[in-house]
């Protein structure tokens, strides 16, 4: 078993399990649980530790699950099983959600069909205030664990719990670490005895950046409508889905194909323009080749990559974008787009990561430009004439714009952010 375990997740990984305990080495299909979880053992050892003592462990005598609405109840919660689209998009429960805090599950149409879907209000919710001072707010304080939605897939092997924050705190579809026995003691027969339904949960809980499918371990960087992105491969609908590298080459949430030459979005709901602007200017191109998960044409780089994230972009052939440009490109350091004249709304909004942006051409943006662009330290648009609102408006490092030609600027153009122009 070592010798599978270091040739399939690293030296490093296997050794660090060996050292922490050699039983783990004996857990039925390791292998399986740990084949998507990256090459550092370290974050899971207490994990895997959990399944070896649940091994031997388990209770003789089985006691017979109660009802989980009463238990629901018992833990202060208002409950109700979700199983129409109305019911899923209450808006009741949707009122305690903040505007940009919305569960992505009220976008979605069929989330109801295919999960066993529970929503829980905390009695007196309402009264609960969140801290005053944003980005000091944790998962599991009051006003996170107020709100939430269990969620369940009805074919079972995943179960996800979802918090009132949303996105603005981490691991938010991991509240209560996904196991309902943290709400209260026995809602996890419960639930599983109620909708007939199976799922795996550990008293010893996955750290951030970790989800369970089934019994396997995926390591993941973002999750989004119930899509978790790792390294080449992603979840949805409790399956890992693992690229074959010969043919397809995943970069953050699209997928590359190497017969077609084409780029697709993975999730189905998303509005990113990138994939239909990437394949406008350069779909179909013969000379693409992938190298070091980078793709290449003509000896140069047109999209960087480490581990599956988009590090920089040079695209010298992209003259126009859509809506939502790249919207979730958290890693993009460096973008060099030399003939882009005009983008749609929310291009590049979330680039918290930004440091470098090459748009000499650029002469018109919409809504939402690179709002969030926290690293970003100049800006040479020397053609932009207009922008919609929310121009870099987080822009929080930029020191010095190079903006002649602006005539015309929305709402919050650069928000707080101080200099000359």
């Amino acid at each position: 078993m070592y010798s599978e375990l270091k040739k399939q997740n690293s030296e490093a990984f296997a050794q660090a399990v060996r050292k922490h305990h050699n039983g783990i080495l004996e857990l039925d299909f390791l292998l399986d649980i740990v084949r998507h979880a990256g090459r550092d053992a370290a974050p899971l050892l207490p994990y895997l530790m959990g399944l070896l003592l649940a091994k031997d462990s388990e209770p003789k005598v089985k006691i017979q699950p109660r009802d989980p609405f009463v238990l629901l109840e018992q833990a202060g919660y208002d409950a109700f099983h979700a199983d129409t689209h109305a019911l899923q998009n209450d808006p009741t429960f949707m009122s305690y959600f903040e505007q940009d805090e919305k569960l992505c599950t009220f976008r979605s149409d069929s989330r109801f069909k295919n999960y066993h879907i529970i929503h829980a209000i905390k009695k007196g919710a309402d009264k609960i205030k969140r801290d005053d001072y944003r980005g000091k707010e944790e998962r599991q304080d009051d006003y996170g664990t107020s709100v939430i939605s269990i969620q369940m897939l009805k074919t079972g092997g995943f179960i996800s719990i979802k918090n009132r924050y949303n996105h603005t705190v981490s691991g938010c579809d991991n509240t209560f670490n996904s196991n309902p026995n943290n709400i209260i003691d026995g809602l996890t027969a419960a639930l599983k005895d109620h909708f007939d339904v199976d799922f795996f949960v550990s008293k010893n809980p996955l750290p951030d950046g970790y989800v369970l499918m089934g019994k396997q371990i995926l390591q993941y960087y973002a999750e989004r409508n119930n899509i978790y992105y790792g390294d080449q491969a992603y979840a949805k609908d409790g399956e890992i889905h693992a690229l074959n590298r010969c043919c397809e080459t995943m970069f953050d949430g699209y997928i590359f194909d190497h017969k077609t030459k084409t780029m697709r979005n993975i999730d189905p709901l998303s509005i990113d323009s990138f994939p239909k602007d990437f394949n406008r200017a350069y779909g179909g191109n013969k000379k693409f080749f992938v190298k070091n998960s980078n793709l290449m044409m003509d000896g140069e780089v047109l999209i960087g990559a480490e581990q599956s994230r988009i590090t920089t972009i040079n695209l010298a052939e992209l003259t126009t974008t859509g809506d939502g440009f790249m919207c979730n490109a958290k890693a993009l350091t460096s973008a060099n787009l030399p003939a882009l004249t005009t983008v749609g709304n929310n291009f590049m909004p979330n680039a918290k990561a930004l440091t470098s942006a090459n748009l000499p051409a650029l002469t018109t943006t919409g809504d939402g430009f690179m709002r969030d662009a926290k690293a970003l330290t100049s800006a040479n648009l020397p053609a932009l004439t207009t922008t919609g609102d929310g121009f870099m408006r987080d822009a929080k490092a930029l020191t010095s714009a190079n903006l002649p030609a602006l005539t015309a600027a929305g709402d919050r153009f650069m928000g707080p952010v101080r200099l000359k122009i």
